[in-house]
């Protein structure tokens, strides 16, 4: 399937062409993630057996030594069936952060691995590490060319619950600096810390594939000194995520991400993840250090259980410019760890303390061809977005959408250039929220601010269907204060089946009715 979208560009449009490798439903729905990953590992011929170092993979010996000797003396490095129990560090420690690791890559490294080849960390290994950062699987300190295939990391977190004040640690494979690395048909698993994969200090052309990433810091039990996850972490550029999964045995018991993307030409792609709270975060932050992330695409996934979907980052210190999310599934319900709070498929999350310092001004937004699966779950608002500078929302379904499926509000920064047009929302009345909120009011802003301007908003050829009436609802709230830059918002060729009231708010009388 190919679609053209339109964006635009101060007052003009642009034509974008959006390319999928799956057609849509019979129904037109999105095609979404494909099957679970999988991935059959072809063994270099130069490759050696980590078994001819002393390696024994019975689960009980120390293999360390016996790896790192395998890794010391080839390039490449094959790892048999078995357990290979990890109770050891690299001596001396040399790395750019206070952290202890397994094993350390060299440049042109490739590790392959058999069904069954599990590398597991000994009890109390992690903790018992004395660094900051403490103790680790594998480090790729400015390397290059480095893949890693069909290995299972078991970091046991079970029995290596983190210490108080140390939650950032238990990573699989942290890179600084690291260039061409690709993991693929890798299963990591049972981390008692915050990310399984890290980039960090620039690097380039970081690709995951076909992998698993199974529980997190905040979803094994007894780890209550976790206070954060999330499985992939990216400051690089060039960044593509495809056919993952992460998932989680048990229900995280506070913040659980799946992928932050943090630097430019980054992708999610025909992956599933479950039970996150976010499942992508979007958004430069204080280690990419970016004034501009460009190019981000977020396609074809699909997002399960998840109280908070697709999250613009409030955290950091530049803005973002072309970002697609396109023919994805989200599915969303109510996180258990934060039961009071509303579901959101699309969220640009509002800055901590009210700190507008810290948002993002997103441009050439594309937000089309989605299907949006409430569930029933009370939502302030499906889509929430503010300063956005050019958007288009288009050809998206929602379903059984509790509360207010799309919201465009206010903050130091206009709103302007956006489109909403041709979508099918299927929407639950809820008391007092409209299904279309234009909200340029200071409302959204902590502590409460003055409305600033929004222009050229247009929402067109939507149908929003009640499926029954309900006595005071309404399709598009407008609230702005009399004084504020905002003109040119316009409806037209809107259908709303069984609502009470087209237009609702302050400011109804001030919507434009267009051709």
């Amino acid at each position: 399937m190919v679609v053209a979208v339109v964006i635009l560009l101060g007052l003009g449009l642009l034509w974008v062409t959006v390319g999928s490798d799956e057609q849509p439903g019979a129904d037109g729905s999105p095609g979404g993630a494909g099957p679970a990953p999988s991935w059959e590992v072809t063994v270099p011929a130069d490759a050696v057996d980590v078994r001819d170092f002393g390696a024994t993979g019975d689960g009980v010996t120390d293999d360390a030594p016996a790896i790192r000797r395998a890794l010391k003396s080839a390039t490449a490095v094959h790892v048999p069936a078995g357990t290979y129990r990890l109770s050891s560090y690299v001596r001396p420690r040399f790395t750019v952060i206070d952290a202890d690791f397994v094993f350390r890559l060299r440049d042109g490294q490739r590790i392959t691995a058999d069904p069954g080849a599990v590398f597991t960390m000994a009890d109390g290994v992690i903790p018992a590490s004395p660094a900051a950062w403490g103790g680790n699987m594998f480090l790729a300190d400015g390397t290059s060319d480095v893949t890693i295939s069909g290995l299972t990391l078991d970091m046991n977190g079970a029995n290596n619950l983190v210490p108080a004040g140390r939650t950032i640690t238990g990573y699989g494979l942290y890179l600084y600096a690291a260039e061409r690395v690709t993991i693929e048909g890798v299963t990591m698993r049972d981390t008692p810390g915050q990310n399984y994969v890290v980039t960090q200090g620039g690097g380039s052309d970081i690709r995951v594939a076909d992998s698993t990433f199974l529980n997190g810091g905040t979803s094994i039990p007894d780890n209550r000194e976790q206070t954060d996850f999330s499985a992939l972490y990216f400051t690089s550029t060039g960044v593509q995520v495809e056919r993952i999964v992460i998932d989680h045995d048990e229900a995280p018991f506070t913040f659980s991400g799946g992928v932050e993307l943090h630097g430019s030409e980054e992708s999610v792609t025909d992956s599933e993840i479950r039970r996150s709270w976010p499942a992508v975060y979007i958004g430069p932050d204080v280690y990419s250090g970016l004034e501009v992330q460009r190019d981000i695409e977020v396609a074809r996934n699909q997002f399960v259980d998840c109280g908070r979907g697709v999250v613009f980052n409030a955290l950091g210190t530049g803005d973002i410019d072309v970002v697609s999310i396109v023919d994805n599934v989200f599915d969303m319900a109510l996180f258990p760890a934060f039961e009071d709070e509303p579901v959101r498929a699309i969220d640009q999350d509002m800055p901590p303390e009210g700190n507008w310092t810290y948002h993002h001004i997103v441009t050439n937004l594309s937000i089309s061809w989605n299907t949006f699966r409430g569930g029933g779950a009370a939502s302030d608002a499906t889509i929430r977005l503010s300063q956005i500078h050019s958007a288009v929302i288009v050809g998206n379904r929602m379903e059984e959408i509790a509360g207010t499926a799309l919201e465009l509000s206010s903050s130091p920064w206009d709103t302007r250039n956006v489109l909403v047009e041709n979508n099918d929302i299927q929407w639950q009345a809820p008391l007092d929220l409209p299904a279309i909120a234009l909200s340029f009011d200071g409302s959204s802003t902590t502590p409460r601010k003055p409305a600033f301007g929004a222009q050229n908003i247009t929402v067109a050829d939507n149908r929003i269907r009640l499926g029954g009436a309900v006595p005071g609802s309404c399709a598009v709230y407008a609230n702005w204060v009399d004084g504020a830059d905002v003109r040119d918002v316009v409806l037209r060729g809107n259908a709303f089946d069984d609502i009470d009231s087209a237009t609702c708010g302050p400011q109804a009388g001030a919507l434009s009715s267009g051709p």
